[in-house]
Parts: C-alpha cells; sequence; structure tokens
C-alpha cells in the first residue's frame, strides 16, 4: 500500500496550487493598474497646468489691449465734449494716461509666445496703434485750439454785457426800448448757454448789424454805447467760422479714432480667435494625452477583469459549481430524492475524490430509498385496498386465530369489533348468539363446516334485520384461512322484487284470459236472464224474483270481470280530458253516504289545477273503492279522510320529468306492515275478514291507474295511517262535458225487418244475440265462419247489419272482416263486439265497439246510433 506521502499531487495541481496562483496574478494586475493610474493622472495635470497660464496670459493680455484701445476712444470722444479749462485739463490728462497704457499692454501682448508666432497681425496691430495715438495727439491740438477760441467769444460775450449793461443804466426815452433791450440780452444769454452754436451766433451776428443800422436815429448819449456794443461784436462772425472749422476737424479725427478702433478690435479679436484656437489645440492635445493614459489604464483595467473573471469563471466552474451541486446533491438527498448525480467524477483532485465519494454515497442511498417506498407504496395501497373494499376480509392463522380484519368484517356480521387473536369459533359462536342462520338450514358451526377434501366454502348467512350476507372461506397453503364477507341483501331484495314481478305478470295473464272467457259466459246469462224478464206472461212472480236475483249476481260478476280485466290493463277505457275538482266535487254526496257518523270526509283542491286524461267512469270507481278501503282501515275510530288534489312534477323511472296531477286519499286507519305493502296489489290479496272483500279493489286501482299512463304509490306505516297517492297524466286539451246516453227503441218500424248478419265462435252468445235482435223486429243469419259471412253480405243486397266478435279463432279477426265487407258493400252497417279492450282499433275505423257482458238496452244504444248516423 503506498504512502500517504507518496500519494500526495503536486502543490499546483490541486485546488489550492490553482487558487493561489490566481491570488498572485490578481494582485500583481492591480498593483500594475495602480502604478499605471499615478503616472498618468500626475502628467494629465502638469499638462492642465501648463495649458492654464499659457492660454490665460495670452488671452488676458489680448482683452486688455481692446480694453485700452475702448478707453482711448472714450476718453477722446469725451474731451471732444469738454468746456471748462480745468475739464479739459482732467480729460487731456486721463487720454495721455489710456494712451500710455495701451502702448504698455501692445508691449506685453508682443511678448507673448503667440505674438511672436503671428508678426503680422501683431505689427497690423501696432500700425493702427500708431495711427490711433497721431490721431489721438491731433485731437489733443484741435480741441486745444478750439478752447482758445471758445475762450475768446465768451470775452467778447462778457465785454457786450457789460456795455448793455451801461445802456441799460441810462434812463433815457427812445431807441433801443427796454423791451429791444432784454432781447439783445437774452440773445448773449442764449450764446453764454449754448456754447459755440453757429445759428446762435449768426442770429447774434444779424442783431447786431440792425442794431448798428440804428445807431443814426438814437440821441448821441446812446450812439457811443451801442458803437462800442456794435464793435465789440464785431469779431463774432470772424470766431465762428473758426469754431466751425475748429469742430469741423475735431469730428473728422474723432471718427478717424473710431475708425481706427473698430479697426484694432477686429485684429485683436482676430488674436483672441487665434489665442483661442491655440487653447483649443492645447487642449485636444492635453485631451489625447489624458485618453491615452486613461485608454492605458482601461486596457490594464480590462485586462485585470478578463483575468479576474476567467479566474472567477475557473473558481466557479471547477469549484464553486462543484461544490454547490455537491452541495445541493446533499441537501435533495437529505430530502427524499434519489436519482442525485454530480459532475467531475473524472476529476484527479480533491474535487473528484469528493465527487466520487459521494456518488458512491448517494447510489447506496438511492438503492435503499427506491426499495423502501416500492415497500411503502405496496403497503399502503394493500392497507387503503384492504380498508376501502365495501366486502369484508380477514385472515386467520393455522390455529384459527385473526390476524387482520378490516372494519367491514365486523359490520357486515353485525359484530362488535373483533379482537385480534379472535378465534374463528368465537366468531360463529357471537353469530349463533346474535340469531344468524344458514339459508340451507344447515347448523352453523365449525364441525360441520369443513370437510376434509375441501379448501373452498361459500355459506349464505341470513342475520337480524332481513339482512343476508354471504361468507366466503378459502384455506390457504400454509393451513392458515382466509374470509371474505359479501352483502346480498339487495341481491336477495331484486330477487324477490322480480319474482314478485313475475308472478304479478303471470297472474295479470291469467285473469285477463279468465275475464275474457267469463265475459262470454256473463253474456249468455245475462241475455237470457233479460230474454225471460221481458216474458212478461210466461213467468210467476216467484220464478220472476228468483231471474231478478240471478240477474244481479250476474252484475255483480260482471263488475267482478271488470275489476280483473282492469289489473290485467285490458279492461276497455274511454279516457278523456276530465276537470277532477269537479268530479270529486260532484262524488263528494256519494262518498259521504258510505261514510259512518264517526267519520269526517275533507277535499283539499289547489287552485288551477290542471286537467287529466282519464276514463271519468273507472277513476270514480278508484276513488270509490280508495274511500271505502279507508273507511274500513278507520272501523271503530272517529277522525278524517282527507283528499287532496294538487300539481306535481314528478321524475319517471326513464328519467323523464313529466308534468301531472296528484289525489292523494289520506287517512288515520290502523295502517300497513311492510309485508302487507309488498302484496296489497296482488289480486284476491286481503286483510279483511272473509265476506267483507274481494281483493280486487287495490288491483283494480292499480292496473286501471297504470294502463292509464300514471303511476299508483302507498306510504303507510303501523297505527300511523295510510296515504294512497295517484299520479295521473294532464290533459292538452280543456275538459268537455259528454253528453249522457239515452236508451230508446230501434228507429226503424216494425214491418221493416232489417235482416242481420251474426259472426261470433260462441255458439251460446250467437244464439242469446239473435234472440236479442229477434225481439227488436230484425231477421237474422248466424254463422261462426268468417267466409260464410262475408259470402251472405256479397251476394245478398238486403243485408243491413253485420255483427262480429273481434276474436276469431283460427280465423281472421273481426276487425279484418269488417274491413273486407266494408269493400264489398260501402252502405252497410258494422258493429264489433268482443270481451276485451278493442276500443282504440275501433276508434281508429270510426266503427262502433259493444263490449261484453252487454244488455239489451246496450245493444239498442248502439244500433239506434247505427241508424241515426245513416239517417243524418
Amino acid at each position: 500500500m503506498p504512502s500517504l506521502s507518496s500519494r500526495r499531487k503536486p502543490l499546483f495541481s490541486g485546488v489550492r496550487g490553482r487558487l493561489l496562483s490566481f491570488n498572485l496574478l490578481v494582485v500583481s494586475l492591480t498593483l500594475a493598474i495602480g502604478i499605471i493610474a499615478v503616472f498618468g493622472f500626475n502628467n494629465a495635470g502638469r499638462l492642465l497646468t501648463e495649458m492654464q497660464e499659457s492660454t490665460l496670459s495670452e488671452m488676458n493680455s489680448g482683452m486688455e489691449v481692446g480694453v485700452k484701445t475702448a478707453k482711448v476712444a472714450t476718453v477722446a470722444v469725451s474731451l471732444t465734449q469738454v468746456i471748462g479749462a480745468m475739464e479739459y485739463q482732467s480729460e487731456s490728462d486721463l487720454l495721455k494716461t489710456s494712451l500710455q497704457g495701451l502702448r504698455d499692454s501692445l508691449a506685453k501682448m508682443a511678448a507673448a509666445p503667440l505674438a511672436q508666432q503671428q508678426p503680422q497681425l501683431i505689427n497690423s496691430i501696432h500700425t493702427r496703434s500708431d495711427e490711433l495715438q497721431e490721431s489721438v495727439r491731433r485731437l489733443l491740438d484741435l480741441t486745444r485750439t478750439r478752447h482758445l477760441e471758445r475762450h475768446d467769444l465768451l470775452g467778447v460775450i462778457y465785454q457786450a454785457q457789460s456795455q448793455l449793461e451801461l445802456l441799460a443804466k441810462d434812463n433815457g426815452a427812445g431807441w433801443p426800448t427796454a423791451l429791444e433791450q432784454t432781447l439783445f440780452a437774452n440773445m448773449l444769454e442764449m450764446t453764454l448757454t449754448i456754447p459755440a452754436s453757429p445759428d446762435v451766433l449768426t442770429q447774434l451776428s444779424l442783431l447786431r448789424q440792425r442794431w448798428q443800422q440804428m445807431i443814426p436815429q438814437v440821441d448821441s448819449a446812446r450812439q457811443r454805447i451801442l458803437l462800442e456794443l456794435c464793435n465789440t461784436l464785431q469779431p463774432v462772425d470772424e470766431l465762428n467760422q473758426k469754431l466751425q472749422n475748429s469742430d469741423l476737424a475735431i469730428a473728422y479725427h474723432t471718427f478717424r479714432i473710431k475708425a481706427l478702433v473698430n479697426l484694432l478690435d477686429q485684429d485683436i479679436n482676430q488674436y483672441v480667435q487665434l489665442v483661442v484656437h491655440s487653447a483649443s489645440s492645447r487642449a485636444e492635445l492635453t485631451h489625447n494625452k489624458l485618453q491615452t493614459s486613461t485608454f492605458t489604464i482601461e486596457i490594464f483595467g480590462l485586462l485585470a477583469v478578463i483575468i479576474t473573471a476567467l479566474a472567477g469563471n475557473y473558481i466557479y466552474d471547477n469549484m464553486g459549481v462543484l461544490v454547490s451541486a455537491i452541495a445541493d446533491a446533499m441537501t435533495r438527498l437529505s430530502k427524499g430524492e434519489r436519482t442525485v448525480k454530480v459532475p467531475a467524477l473524472n476529476r484527479q483532485d480533491e474535487l473528484g475524490d469528493l465527487a466520487r465519494a459521494f456518488n458512491v454515497f448517494a447510489n447506496n442511498a438511492a438503492s435503499l430509498a427506491r426499495v423502501t417506498k416500492l415497500f411503502k407504496e405496496k403497503s399502503i395501497q394493500l392497507e387503503t385496498t384492504f380498508l376501502s373494499i365495501r366486502d369484508g376480509f380477514a385472515l386467520f392463522d393455522a390455529e384459527g386465530a385473526l390476524i387482520v380484519c378490516n372494519p367491514q368484517y365486523a359490520s357486515l356480521l353485525q359484530l362488535d369489533q373483533i379482537a385480534h387473536g379472535s378465534h374463528f369459533r368465537e366468531v360463529l359462536q357471537r353469530l349463533q348468539q346474535n340469531g344468524a342462520q344458514r339459508s340451507d338450514g344447515k347448523p352453523l358451526s365449525p364441525d360441520h363446516l369443513w370437510r376434509a377434501e375441501d379448501n373452498v366454502l361459500t355459506l349464505e348467512l341470513q342475520l337480524a334485520g332481513e339482512r343476508y350476507v354471504e361468507l366466503r372461506l378459502n384455506r390457504l397453503a400454509d393451513m392458515s384461512m382466509a374470509s371474505m364477507v359479501l352483502d346480498r341483501t339487495d341481491r336477495k331484495i331484486l330477487e324477490a322484487e322480480l319474482i314478485h314481478s313475475q308472478k304479478m305478470k303471470a297472474v295479470g295473464h291469467l285473469t285477463g284470459g279468465i275475464a275474457h272467457d267469463f265475459n262470454n259466459l256473463l253474456a249468455v246469462i245475462l241475455g237470457n236472464l233479460e230474454l225471460l224478464l221481458t216474458d212478461d206472461d210466461a213467468l210467476a212472480e216467484r220464478t220472476r224474483q228468483r231471474i231478478e236475483r240471478a240477474y244481479k249476481a250476474t252484475e255483480r260478476g260482471a263488475q267482478l270481470t271488470q275489476r280483473l280485466l282492469a289489473f290485467s290493463r285490458k279492461q276497455a277505457l274511454r279516457p278523456r280530458a276530465i276537470d277532477l275538482a269537479e268530479l270529486v266535487t260532484n262524488l263528494r254526496e256519494l262518498m259521504e253516504h258510505s261514510l259512518p257518523a264517526s267519520l269526517r270526509l275533507e277535499l283539499d283542491i289547489q287552485s288551477e289545477l290542471r286537467p287529466a286524461w282519464m276514463d271519468a267512469n273507472q277513476l270514480e270507481n278508484s276513488l270509490l273503492n280508495l274511500v271505502v278501503n279507508a273507511r274500513d282501515a278507520m272501523e271503530g275510530r272517529s277522525g278524517v279522510i282527507r283528499i287532496r288534489l294538487f300539481n306535481q312534477r314528478v321524475q319517471r323511472t326513464s328519467g323523464r320529468v313529466q308534468d301531472m296531477v296528484t289525489v292523494e286519499v289520506i287517512d288515520q286507519g290502523c295502517g300497513m306492515t311492510p309485508e302487507v305493502l309488498q302484496r296489497v296489489f296482488e289480486p284476491f290479496f286481503t286483510t279483511k275478514v272473509a265476506g267483507k272483500g274481494s281483493g280486487l279493489g287495490l288491483s283494480m286501482v292499480y292496473g286501471f291507474v297504470r294502463q292509464s299512463g300514471g303511476r299508483v304509490q302507498i306510504d303507510s306505516e303501523p297505527e300511523r295511517g295510510t296515504c294512497v297517492r295517484l299520479q295521473l297524466p294532464c290533459a292538452e286539451a280543456e275538459p268537455i262535458a259528454l253528453p249522457s246516453a239515452t236508451v230508446s227503441a230501434p228507429v226503424w218500424s216494425d214491418d221493416e225487418m232489417p235482416l242481420v248478419v251474426v259472426l261470433e265462435d260462441q255458439a251460446d252468445v250467437r244464439q242469446t244475440l239473435c234472440e236479442y235482435l229477434h225481439s227488436m223486429g230484425c231477421l237474422t243469419m248466424d254463422t261462426d265462419c268468417s267466409e260464410q259471412a262475408l259470402s251472405w253480405v256479397r251476394t245478398i243486397p238486403e243485408v243491413q247489419l253485420l255483427i262480429s266478435d273481434i276474436v276469431l279463432p283460427g280465423q281472421a279477426s273481426g276487425i279484418e272482416v269488417v274491413q273486407q265487407a266494408q269493400q264489398l258493400r260501402r252502405d252497410i252497417k258494422l258493429l264489433l263486439v268482443s270481451g276485451h279492450d278493442f276500443s282504440e282499433q275501433a276508434a281508429s275505423q270510426s266503427w262502433p265497439l259493444l263490449i261484453k257482458p252487454y244488455t239489451r238496452a246496450d245493444l239498442v244504444t248502439q244500433l239506434t246510433r247505427l241508424w241515426q248516423k245513416k239517417t243524418a
């Protein structure tokens, strides 16, 4: 095994050596940048100082020359406007001082480095400056001369004022008057106020001449004064001319000074522009040197940033990223993530060693986590399934002790919690104590459950409360036992309902067929009894009474068959739109007559009740039956039988929502047990004592309402009363009152004797019908063959009426026969007879239908309608 010293890597091949190298490089670059920055900024400061000194010196000299030149021009102009001697002397000295300052400034400007570079411009400035100084000296001479001339003029004016004052002291009369003297004095005063004004002097000269012309006209005392005055003012013209010449020369030189000042300003401005341009050039040079220094610093700084960035990127990529990746991987690994990988597995340094070590650790942790997670998921799935399945499950060991079970196992067996370790024998004993029984009648004991060769056993148990469960036992390979409990109560209920439905259907078919045969028998009996009753001479009174009793019994039998047909939904219905409120109100008196004094009938009718589409007669019978049942249920009690009528929107079994009219008959009687409710619609089932009920009332109501498209519901509890609810279909049209049918004699005359063909397969029924027709004065031809009947209709034109039974076994039906007969004879009358309800088929062809059993009055009514229809 190599020693630790032999495995040690060189310093700069590891992470620490690289970090040290990068740190040294960064420090070196930082020192280089500092040195370059100090040198560059010192050089830039020196350049800026030199540029500032030279530029300010040249700029100041140029501006000083311009200021001194402007001051010379200003003082020169001011000198031309001076009047007093003292003021003149002051302005003259100031002008000389300004000229000396201008010469000094020019000398200073000429000594500047930029002036030496522009000799032509400096010479031009010196030339114009000399010309300016010469013009200023000439202006000084002219202003001195003008000042002297002005002094002479003022002496003349003052002398004239003295002589005018002497004239004013003379009090003599005559010219010049005091006014004239005042005007002359004012003129002299104006001459003093407005110095050297040519206009004023001209006016003064004209006034002197006019006064001189007036001298001969004045007295001798004044002539002398006036003559001296005029002689004193005689030099005014000459002095006026000299002053005008001096002013013109002064104006010329003043203008020339201004022109020279402007030219000097232009040269000085040009010099200033050169100074500005020179300053810009020096500034640009300084700026370039600064840029060079800055660029050098930036280059070194950028180099330092790049090197630092590369170093940082290297550190980040090779160390920081790897360390962060390993730290993040450790965090994810601690939080449960198992598919964790780290880079740098191939590195040959400390980070590579760390990455490889972590990878091994992560793979081991991931493998362990996967196994743990898979085990936990399977456990949770198994536990969730075990606890959430509807069926009960339990596992017993080979000794029969309970290992585990879900809550449904004890719940379905109607046991309290089964403790862990309980023996299966204890579970069976507790079931026996709770009254559980096997459906096959065998004892529920462990000794009678298993046979040696059995591995699977299924038991059906009946528990308390009509609950049924299926107990399954499976013997496993290690002799332990798995047990399952399945709830079979709903299936038992469905099986019972299916059996009941099939039984009701079979009873319906049976009762329908029996009722049809009964109708044929009752038609014969009822017809013959009625024929006997019509024979007044042949019967004794005692015999007549017996016949009437038999007739009434036959009518009750007919009602019984109608109830059977109603249960089997084969009765003949005449549905129409009826007003239930009106029907129940009209029926109230009849229902109240069937109630004892201790019971009271109460109606609760909703306003705006919809019309119902029902057979009114059958509905009346149904309501009477329900009220009678309510009365019998409340026998020996007092109270109220309540009938409620209201609109209701119900959802049918198919899911369709339908608007219906509901009739509820509510009593406060003894009620019914659930066992009775299950059989309440069975025909012939009754809870009344013998002789008080046939057991067909509710079955008739059930069949009639179902046949009409409605529903029947019953809510009842023992000693709480019963509510029978009829939900009836609504009519689309408003109810229309039907005219009552009247029974009358046949409309034909006694000697007419219509010929009638009777087609009936039952000889007794056919013979009775023929006797009915004979009693009405008809001739008959009867047969049980449909072909024979059609042959008679076709060959015998005297046949006016064909009466045919609808059900003709072994041959065409009565409907087909009358269709063929109508094709043979369009004018023949047709009448159908049946013990079943074929009203819809007959009504579709507008054929009348006579329902068995019928009376003579029913037959007369149908024949009368046929003959009346023909007459109309």
